[in-house]
């Protein structure tokens, strides 16, 4: 073979590895060239099915970008209660994310490394499987819609934040949810100056809703756990715009909430007891306050206060579940039109009693014993916080429609979060390395992460540390 044909059967060979590295670039930006066209001319023809296909792209976008986003996305996202889908479906925006970000989670779970939560979801998975007599027995559209949407609530939440926490976003988590209820707060504040300081509440914001949010923020913030990496300073400023809004909210019930989540946690966690005198405080004056506004109501209205209300729509649940009592009504069957004289019944207790018969009864009461046993199981730093919120809300059903709905998905979310923690750190081997290492910036650093974000990088751990946290490290950790 001549030399000339040699060399040109060599360059024919370089050539061709070339074409290949070009050709994935050149696909990728001809498909952003296509998408950009696309919403270009639908822009063009309808502005809001472009602006929504627009979304729509950006979304795919930061979800290809990083997944766990969109779960973490679902915390902040709690607030926003607004309805989407109309009235049939009953879906809010918070129930959307939820659903969404369980859906990704299954994809970030080892069952084999999360103990926790899996004995924290066999009691929700049981629970559920005897619904599905119930949906047998009464099979309307709301009835089936409403089984789905409960599984979503309780394991889809407890999945999010069990995800959350293993990926070593629990601070980020944290931080939006906190925001997001303190700008709540400040628009809460701004409605109750507005109305001459009557209750705040604005669609369908009412007043025991934004009392939800707030009892909440204010639990985290005023815990504030080490693993949590929230500085101290930015925790005070949001608890105390929290307390302000519960304030002009005038939710008594959140009131009482986070006097007993609080009173708990002093009692069963050493790290609080030192701030006892502080959760006096907040203590002392929100009873004073809740006394004094029983007293003006049943001043006012002796007769339509919210007391006497709740008892009447309790005495109508409790009516009509004689007609049904082993399987009851079917969820949501309140809403048919032969029980339009029934509301749904402010109490959790009554509420499932009417809907899901003795049987759902017992299987709730499964459920709450269970999953509160699982929480009391933990370590300490891990589960205080998930425990006395998770607690504080089964109680909040006693007393309003709340046990279960969108406003259940950050109990559930937070209580997932411990599980998370307490899997990742089974024998809180880390919590000294944790308590040492001081909060540093949010900026991402390359690494495996541990529990609350830590995550070590070269020669020392984001914030100082040079020692990288002992124990396991659990899968999906990878920057």
């Amino acid at each position: 073979m001549s030399p000339s044909l040699l060399r040109q059967r060599m360059s024919r060979r370089d050539d061709r590895p070339r074409t290949r590295q070009l050709a994935g670039p050149v696909a990728a930006w001809g498909a952003v060239a296509l998408v950009a066209a696309g919403v270009g001319v639908s822009v063009g023809v309808n502005l809001t099915a472009g602006i929504a296909i627009a979304f729509l792209v950006f979304a795919f976008g930061v979800f290809v970008a990083d997944p766990i986003v969109v779960v973490v996305l679902v915390v902040p996202g709690a607030i926003l209660i607004q309805r989407v889908g109309g009235s049939s479906t009953n879906l809010s925006v918070a129930d959307l994310l939820v659903f969404v970000g369980a859906i990704i989670c299954l994809f970030h779970i080892e069952w084999r490394t999360a103990p926790q939560l899996k004995r924290f979801m066999w009691a929700i998975v049981w629970y559920q499987a005897v619904l599905l007599l119930v949906v047998v027995a009464h099979p309307f559209k709301g009835d089936i819609l409403e089984w789905f949407h409960r599984f979503s609530y309780v394991g889809g939440s407890t999945l999010v934040g069990w995800v959350i926490a293993t990926q070593g976003r629990a601070r980020q988590a944290f931080r939006l949810y906190l925001w997001g209820a303190a700008v709540l707060a400040l628009l809460a504040m701004e409605h109750a100056v507005t109305l001459h300081f009557q209750p705040a509440q604005w669609s369908v914001y009412q007043k025991n809703t934004i009392g939800a949010v707030m009892w909440t923020a204010v639990v985290i913030a005023q815990l504030n756990p080490p693993w949590a990496r929230i500085r101290r300073a930015e925790a005070v400023v949001i608890e105390v715009l929290c307390l302000l809004g519960l304030l002009a909210s005038q939710s008594r019930q959140a009131a009482i909430l986070i006097v007993l989540a609080l009173g708990l946690a002093v009692l069963i966690n050493s790290e609080v007891r030192g701030r006892w005198k502080l959760v006096i405080f907040i203590a002392v004056p929100t009873l004073a306050l809740v006394y004094e506004s029983f007293v003006l109501a049943f001043q006012n209205n002796p007769q339509f206060n919210s007391v006497a209300i709740r008892f009447g729509q309790i005495d109508a649940a409790i009516h009509v579940w004689h007609q049904s009592p082993w399987l009851g009504l079917g969820m949501r069957f309140y809403n048919l039109p032969q029980y339009l004289s029934v509301t749904a019944p402010p109490n959790s207790l009554v509420d499932n009693l009417a809907s899901t018969g003795v049987v759902g009864s017992l299987a709730f009461f499964f459920l709450v014993v269970f999953t509160m046993r699982s929480m009391a199981g933990l370590p300490r730093v891990y589960g205080t916080l998930g425990l006395v919120v998770l607690l504080a809300h089964y109680v909040d059903g006693l007393f309003d429609t709340f046990w279960i709905g969108s406003l259940s998905i950050i109990p559930f979310i937070v209580a997932g979060i411990s599980l998370g923690m307490a899997d990742a750190d089974p024998r809180a081997e880390r919590v000294p390395d944790l308590l040492a290492t001081p909060v540093a910036s949010d900026r991402p650093v390359r690494g495996r992460a541990a529990p609350g974000g830590l995550r070590s990088h070269g020669d020392g751990a984001e914030g100082g540390s040079s020692r990288i946290p002992s124990g396991p490290i659990p899968p999906g950790h990878d920057a």
